[in-house]
């Protein structure tokens, strides 16, 4: 079973528009991340446990305890859930999938960011925009199927249109090593 984990990358972004106005816990959370992902050897090996002395759970946990003090409480509504601020929302999902944020330095596969996969989809979803849809879904898996066969040759660093006529010539998954 695959596990979600979040694209930091993002998470940074988004830290980085609290900092813009003035947050003390995002700027802290900010460079933990940055420097867990140093010492995980940017998202290549395992990350010590400490990172400059400290157990980077334990630092994880203050930076947390510290937003909790700094962003305003919920504000209650007449209807549903009490509205949240940005920071708040952002400190929620980082203390429920504390696991899933920090995946990137404890599991080797798991990378930073997910740039890779939203570059991957982006295809598929401006051809959803400009054709509306697909108007079958067969044609709809044959188009990700060439998508999917095309990234692989870019990600090889292949010449796509030699691994295509390869492929129509009947020699599949031609790839040449580099």
């Amino acid at each position: 079973m695959a596990v979600c984990t979040p694209c930091v990358a993002h998470l940074l972004r988004e830290l980085t528009a609290l900092i813009e106005k003035g947050s003390n816990w995002a700027e802290k959370m900010h460079l933990f991340l940055l420097e867990l992902y140093q010492a995980s050897d940017k998202g290549n090996s395992i990350a010590p446990e400490t990172i400059n002395g400290k157990k980077w759970t334990e630092e994880y946990d203050q930076i947390c305890q510290a937003a909790e003090k700094e962003e305003p409480p919920p504000t209650p509504t007449t209807k549903g859930k009490a509205k949240c601020t940005k920071g708040r929302n952002l400190l929620h999902r980082l203390v429920s999938h504390k696991a899933a944020v920090v995946a990137f330095a404890t599991v080797k596969e798991v990378p930073f960011t997910n740039n890779c996969a939203e570059q991957n989809i982006r295809h598929v979803k401006v051809k959803q925009k400009v054709a509306m849809s697909f108007r079958t879904f067969h044609g709809a898996q044959v188009y990700a199927r060439i998508q999917s066969f095309i990234a692989t040759a870019r990600k090889l660093k292949q010449n796509i249109f030699q691994e295509l006529c390869n492929l129509f010539n009947g020699n599949a998954y031609s790839f040449q090593s580099t």
